[in-house]
């Protein structure tokens, strides 16, 4: 593996890890998720691009794709503890030696489920989610946001805002949280601190996004060559979401992009993405956004890792194993240097 700067720049707060070369598992996911999962996402944006009625039901029965997930159930050694906001569902997920979250409010890792808007949730994130608390040492909070058709992506953004002020106002140090999250929910992380920032609320001691979708304009994205190369992503998917979904009356407010903000202030960020997946491209954004805040940033790349199956598919490919080791290395290390009084990125 490679360590480099993003730029040449001296002194830049940023920096590129590309990872050695993916395993053969890794390999093989590609050809494998292109035949199945991408040629169904393809088929439902197509439908989904027909017209709003044919988008809300395809969003509609997306969503309820999330129900069967249940049978997926929670792993052995975890303690679960589910929770209900006003307007949308959460969970606690802490396996020994980590302490009861309600009891011991030490630290917390704040998740965020990705789906762009549209899936997910806490039936299919459980037991990445599980996995990584557990490897972080930490209890997790999982956040079931409100999505579309029912709600706008700043509804989502106003759950996250109450889930992190709810640990605020359980007792949890606001230096010792440490907020994630992948794809959409990774976008919606770096919203939250935004926003925390924005508002002069306590920020986490750090971000951990993987494949953030952080750009709703997909002009780059789409001129971007892995907008071809991407296993999972159809090109025309995160577009097709935003302009039936996102945008209102056609109008796409720049703000309710990531990339689109000063990124001054914000605690140090770990970003893993993939080096084929069309997301590349804002996590490179998102990079070049915490270069120009003076923000400390690791950008770490894997090789062919298909999107958010960098975590997801952690049950089944070793990449996503050591993925998982090493966004919860990052938890360990922000929080522990919180605890010291150093700083880590």
């Amino acid at each position: 593996m490679a360590t480099t700067p993003l730029s040449s720049e001296a002194g830049s707060s940023v920096t590129v890890e590309t990872i050695r070369d993916a395993r053969i598992g890794t390999r093989i996911a590609h050809p494998v998720l292109r035949t199945t999962v991408q040629q169904f996402l393809r088929a439902g944006a197509w439908v989904a691009d027909r017209g709003d009625q044919p988008a809300r039901l395809v969003f509609t029965v997306t969503r309820l794709s999330e129900k069967p997930a249940a049978i997926l159930g929670t792993p052995r050694g975890v303690r679960r503890e589910p929770m209900r906001f006003e307007h949308f569902d959460a969970e606690w997920l802490w396996s020994a030696p980590v302490a009861d979250p309600r009891v011991d409010r030490d630290a917390a890792l704040l998740y965020f489920h990705g789906g762009a808007f549209i899936a997910g949730g806490l039936n299919s994130y459980r037991r990445h989610t599980a996995r990584l608390g557990a490897l972080s040492e930490l209890p997790v909070l999982t956040v079931d946001y409100r999505q579309l058709p029912d709600a706008h992506p700043n509804e989502s953004l106003a759950d996250a805002l109450t889930a992190y002020r709810h640990l605020l106002d359980e007792g949890f140090p606001p230096e010792k949280i440490v907020v994630a999250g992948d794809s959409a929910g990774g976008g919606l992380a770096l919203r939250l601190a935004l926003t925390l920032r924005d508002l002069g609320l306590p920020l986490p001691v750090g971000l951990s996004v993987t494949s953030p979708w952080a750009d709703f304009d997909s002009t780059a994205r789409e001129a971007h060559p892995n907008a071809r190369l991407d296993a999972v992503l159809p090109a025309l998917g995160p577009d097709m979401v935003v302009r039936r979904g996102i945008a209102v009356d056609g109008v796409l407010d720049p703000n309710w992009s990531v990339v689109n903000h000063d990124f001054t202030g914000l605690p140090p960020i770990f970003v893993q993405v993939g080096s084929r997946e069309m997301l590349l491209s804002d996590a490179y954004a998102v990079a070049r956004r915490a270069e120009q805040a003076g923000v400390r940033l690791h950008l770490q790349i894997r090789p062919d890792a298909p999107h958010t199956l960098i975590h997801l598919g952690a049950d089944l490919l070793a990449d996503g194993r050591d993925a998982a080791r090493d966004a919860a290395e990052f938890h360990r290390a922000m929080i522990g240097a919180a605890g010291t009084g150093r700083t880590a990125a």
